[in-house]
């Protein structure tokens, strides 16, 4: 039977589509907003919603101009269709998250073969890192899957007209032609994409758009001396493609706010990645200690990817170009963030998807019986042992004296049908090895521990989740008027807008909104000192509600024309009330 391959590029592209997204969408609500970063780009959205103002983000009313608008654009677009719950502020990740695995298949397939790019994909959508950001609303998913498109259309620009791939999972044992990732798109439209979507991921998270990728081609270029593709890049059409994506934004902005290119280039690229003024330190092994733990458990065939890395279907020269561009995306992404004053897990995305290739091209080398069972059953007894090891463990950490033991103690309040997901994978996965199966079947018991450890995380950080303010919010909801005064005292809850779908009135505070109240003076009718607000609250014919932690309510001020009671508390949060006159 002949096969058609473009059939074969478009059934597997539209499974993926579906099986891994249906998959993501599971417990997708499953827990409320984390605060700060995840409400903070689900407030932006809202605002837009609410304004009408889609030129200039911002937060509680607040100009906040840290990162350009594509993202929230996608989120506002969204949540204008599906609501403002959780599922519908999460859709769009999971969206660009899926997108993210259909490339990593894409790349996977044009360079090793069908087999490796659905292991690729399968690894990516089961690990710990690929998972969970599904599930979380985080500039990093959209900025890496623009990513991930830019420098999958450079690779595939790089690659013949056309491959001879085995068919032998199809069926037939003879090679037959299937053309590279692209299709007929042809070398100068792949340039072409490879702008617009450099221009997205700028448009989504700023100058990494461009920095990430420009680092890896040119880099690849220099050592392969490939240096007549810079002739062939469409450079002046491209950059017009780009600039027509990524200026008209920035123009607008700099026209209508005169301070905003210092601040958003200067102060937001600059002085993040060179100082610590925005408290995201960390130490410079930092992602390196990270990387491992976002690829469980699949982190357990990376040993093998040094040995051997040599593709069946390709010369040797290929090999050293392939092989070569996937390592520059892995390693020089790992130093620039690294070597960054400003830390954060989600950051790292970018890696991602070409260590699943890598992983996924080994996988299938295992599939295919090119190498011995035994070496993958040790290492997923070895994964099995310690993902184990790490379950017990959390039912004896709150056992450790001190503080620490008091922190570690809230991970009991993971209940055991939070864990049923990881618990019933790992016996699958001894059942497995107990029985001696091959490695295919080794291969899904371990993206079934992959997919037990992600559900269990996203289960279980409702329970964990101390610093929400959903729960006050939606007590408060019943009784609150549109006239009555909402509080945040001495700090500010990143969710608490989103959940009230109102602004509120912020008390000796402004923290990274300090720019946006500084230089626009009309903030200062919500961004208040603690004096201006027990005025207005001595003298509001209206109910005040206040939100504050407990240590600021010790340290509240009593004032007996603005008394104030307890009606609630979630944690550490407390609600407090006046009474309307």
């Amino acid at each position: 039977m002949k096969i058609n391959p473009q059939a074969l590029w478009r059934t597997d592209l539209l499974l993926l589509f579906f099986a891994i997204g249906a998959f993501f969408c599971v417990g997708l609500g499953a827990h409320s907003y984390l605060i700060p970063s995840e409400a903070r780009y689900i407030e932006i959205p809202r605002q837009m919603l609410v304004t009408g103002d889609w030129l200039t983000p911002h937060i509680n009313g607040v100009p906040y101009f840290e990162k350009p608008p594509l993202f929230y654009w996608m989120q506002a677009c969204a949540m204008s269709v599906f609501g403002m719950d959780e599922w519908a502020g999460r859709i769009t990740t999971v969206l660009l998250t899926t997108l993210t695995c259909l490339l990593t298949y894409a790349v996977g397939r044009m360079l090793y073969g069908r087999t490796a790019g659905l292991l690729s994909a399968l690894v990516l959508s089961t690990c710990l890192m690929g998972y969970g950001l599904a599930h979380v609303a985080m500039l990093d998913v959209p900025v890496s899957a623009f990513i991930t498109a830019c420098l999958a259309c450079f690779l595939a620009a790089q690659q013949p007209p056309s491959l001879t791939l085995s068919r032998k999972e199809a069926g037939e044992g003879k090679e037959i032609p299937s053309p590279a990732c692209g299709g007929g798109l042809g070398r100068g439209n792949l340039y072409l994409f490879m702008y617009i979507f450099s221009a997205l991921a700028m448009m989504s998270k700023g100058l990494i758009g461009i920095v990430i990728p420009g680092m890896v081609i040119g880099a690849w270029i220099a050592l392969t001396k490939q240096w007549k593709i810079l002739t062939q890049t469409q450079l002046i059409p491209g950059l017009i493609l780009f600039l027509i994506i990524a200026a008209p934004w920035h123009v607008l902005m700099a026209q209508h706010h005169p301070d905003f290119l210092s601040f958003y280039f200067i102060h937001e690229h600059f002085t993040r990645y060179l100082t610590d003024e925005h408290k995201r330190t960390a130490p410079w092994w930092f992602f390196i200690a990270i990387t491992p733990v976002g690829l469980i458990p699949w982190v357990c065939v990376t040993p093998h990817l040094l040995r051997g890395l040599h593709p069946l279907r390709q010369t040797p020269q290929q090999v050293r170009g392939d092989n070569l561009f996937l390592l520059l995306w892995i390693i020089l992404p790992l130093i620039f963030f690294s070597t960054s004053h400003s830390k954060l897990i989600s950051y790292i995305f970018p890696i991602f998807p070409p260590l699943a290739i890598l992983i996924g091209r080994k996988l299938a080398d295992f599939w295919h019986g090119q190498l011995p069972v035994k070496s993958l059953r040790i290492d997923a007894a070895v994964v099995m042992v310690l993902v184990t090891a790490a379950l017990v463990a959390t039912q004896f950490l709150p056992l450790i004296p001190g503080k620490a033991g008091v922190k570690l103690a809230a991970l009991t309040a993971i209940s055991l049908p939070m864990l049923l997901p990881i618990i019933i994978a790992l016996a699958w996965l001894a059942y497995t090895l107990i029985k001696n199966r091959n490695a295919k079947s080794i291969i899904v018991a371990l993206a079934f521990v992959g997919a037990g450890i992600g559900m269990t995380a996203n289960f279980g950080i409702a329970p964990l989740d101390t610093m929400t303010t959903k729960p006050l919010a939606n007590q408060l909801k019943d009784r609150l008027s549109p006239d009555d005064m909402v509080v945040a005292y001495g700090t500010y809850w990143q969710d608490l807008p989103v959940y009230l779908n109102r602004n509120i009135t912020v008390v000796d505070w402004t923290g990274e909104l300090g720019f946006g109240v500084s230089h626009y003076p009309e903030t200062h009718q919500w961004m208040i000192p603690a004096d201006e607000f027990w005025q207005r609250c001595a003298t509001t014919t209206h109910a005040v509600y206040v939100f504050v932690n407990e240590d600021g309510f010790k340290a509240l001020p009593t004032h007996d024309n603005c008394p104030l009671h307890i009606i609630a508390q979630s944690h550490k949060t407390l609600l407090l009330e006046k009474t309307k006159k």
